[in-house]
């Protein structure tokens, strides 16, 4: 049996969109290249931000998306906006990895915590997180308006 490569976890580049994408896609956020890429290039430039993907042989299996969040009623903190491993990866350790970059990015930018939010149904999800020392913070529910021209 041919030895597997290592993970490789490195930051995001513009050439990842059409991956991320795909990715995307596998947990219902139906996503093209072209907003991919436009959504990537904005957090490359961004100080607050930090995209990771995990690959083996050339192939990017997985992106991690941490940014800081600044707001009034807390202190800064990190926050994971997307998670999302290939099925065929699942329970490899990529996502354990990514959640590792995540970490040692929220500590290198000050941040004293850092939160995730997942689905309520995502179940598997929710073990993975428990499993690598997250608690439960809270639930809640998610409201938003859609704009469809300025008033």
């Amino acid at each position: 049996m041919m030895k597997q490569e290592p993970w490789v976890i490195r930051r995001a580049e513009e050439a990842d969109a059409g991956a991320i994408a795909a990715l995307a896609g596998q947990l219902g956020y139906a996503t093209t290249t072209g907003q991919a890429a436009e959504r990537l290039s904005d957090a490359l430039v961004s100080s607050r931000d930090a995209v990771f993907v995990g690959e083996r042989n050339g192939a990017v299996m997985a992106w991690l998306h941490v940014h800081g969040i600044h707001c009034l009623l807390s202190d800064p903190f990190g926050d994971v906006s997307g998670l999302v491993v290939d099925a065929s990866a699942r329970g490899s350790g990529l996502g354990t990895a990514l959640l590792d970059h995540a970490v040692a990015w929220t500590r290198e930018q000050g941040y004293r915590k850092l939160r995730i939010r997942t689905n309520i149904i995502r179940t598997d999800a929710h073990r993975f997180y428990e499993k690598h020392g997250c608690r439960l913070a809270k639930t809640q529910h998610v409201y938003e308006i859609t704009i469809t021209e300025p008033r």
